[in-house]
């Protein structure tokens, strides 16, 4: 069963189109909130749909701002977003009495799907919501087209989490974001909009008990898969060692030199990323990106080959992206039936 109610305004700050949210009943974790931006009785079944899952200390609201930055416009006017909220972790959510596991909100993923009628997803998620995404494909690699990991760790807890900064962190002291941090700024003698710390020392106690996944990663990742990171963040060794676990073909990574948050302190660079992906899947292949970037593209070391500046290769096949600048390649040869996000490249 679902309940849907239509959000008019998430943030004063920003202009959205049409959210709605939705309740969905699921075995495991009970009711879980979708927060849907698009029209999905008009475009599910002719667009591209992103499912997002959101980090500790942080929301659905986290994705929501980023889908509401300028480069994403051309992007979300023509596909549909489904923003999952971890469980009690929406501003003003009840205080939760218990916590599903990390396997289970990836489990109950397919439920939400099947709920809102959707068969194929690009997921995306940060931090913790990188791990629900990457146990959710994992099981059902038939429900996505292809996964972006940003801080993506498979290794088990606890040191994944840093509680000290967690705590400190900008997000964490508003429950959402830098947008409430601005909001709540000015209105501090209100508690709306503030995460309920309890419900977030939940989840974050089921994201340092979560599983150990390394030594399956080779076995069960056969989709597509975009890891992302920043070489400041505490993640990018865990996020290269499930780059080294993945088979060929299959996996490729961006590191963004000097940045921490990815999603706050490089959103152009991953919106690029992203696009760049989603093309590379064969979807949304008229979707424009910026013309200057510098992060890097590698996959797994099968052969090692001169680093190729994205100014010099002249296939017409890359026509898209040659006025992109200091982008560096290493590319094997793809394994996979399905193309890779390199192979569109035309790189041997």
């Amino acid at each position: 069963m679902i309940h849907i109610e239509e959000v008019d305004k998430v943030e004063e700050e920003l202009t959205y189109s049409s959210i709605s949210r939705h309740v969905v009943e699921t075995e495991t974790c009970g009711e879980m909130e979708v927060y849907v931006e698009g029209d999905l009785d008009k475009l599910r079944d002719t667009s591209t749909v992103f499912l997002t899952v959101h980090d500790v200390g942080s929301s659905y609201l986290s994705w929501v701002q980023f889908t509401q930055h300028k480069e994403v416009r051309e992007v979300r006017n023509r596909s549909v977003f489904l923003h999952l909220s971890v469980c009690g972790q929406a501003p003003d959510n009840q205080e939760l009495e218990s916590f599903p596991s990390m396997q289970d909100l990836s489990m109950d993923l397919v439920t939400v799907l099947d709920q809102l009628k959707i068969q194929t997803v690009v997921a995306m998620g940060d931090g913790a919501g990188a791990n629900i995404v990457m146990q959710f494909a994992m099981s059902h690699p038939g429900r996505v087209w292809g996964v972006v990991l940003i801080n993506c760790s498979a290794t088990e807890g606890p040191d994944a989490v840093d509680r000290g900064t967690l705590l400190t962190s900008p997000r964490l002291l508003v429950g959402i974001n830098k947008l409430h941090k601005d909001k709540m700024t000015k209105k501090n003698s209100s508690s709306k909009n503030e995460v309920n710390f309890k419900n977030l020392s939940l989840f974050e106690s089921a994201y340092r008990a979560r599983a150990d996944l390394t030594s399956q990663l080779a076995e069960k990742i056969s989709f597509d898969t975009l890891l992302i990171t920043g070489t400041k963040s505490k993640t990018m060794k865990d996020t290269e060692e499930i780059h080294k676990e993945v088979k060929p073909g299959t996996c490729s990574i961006i590191k963004i030199d000097d940045v921490k948050d990815v999603m706050t302190d490089a959103t152009d660079k991953l919106v690029d990323a992203i696009i760049l992906f989603c093309q590379g899947l064969g979807l949304m292949p008229s979707a424009r990106r910026r013309t200057s970037r510098s992060w890097s593209v590698s996959s797994q070391p099968k052969t090692f080959e001169r680093g190729k500046s994205m100014e010099h290769l002249a296939e017409p096949s890359v026509n898209i992206i040659s006025r992109i600048k200091s982008i560096s390649l290493t590319v094997p040869a793809p394994l996979a039936p399905r193309p890779s996000i390199l192979a569109r490249f035309a790189v041997d």
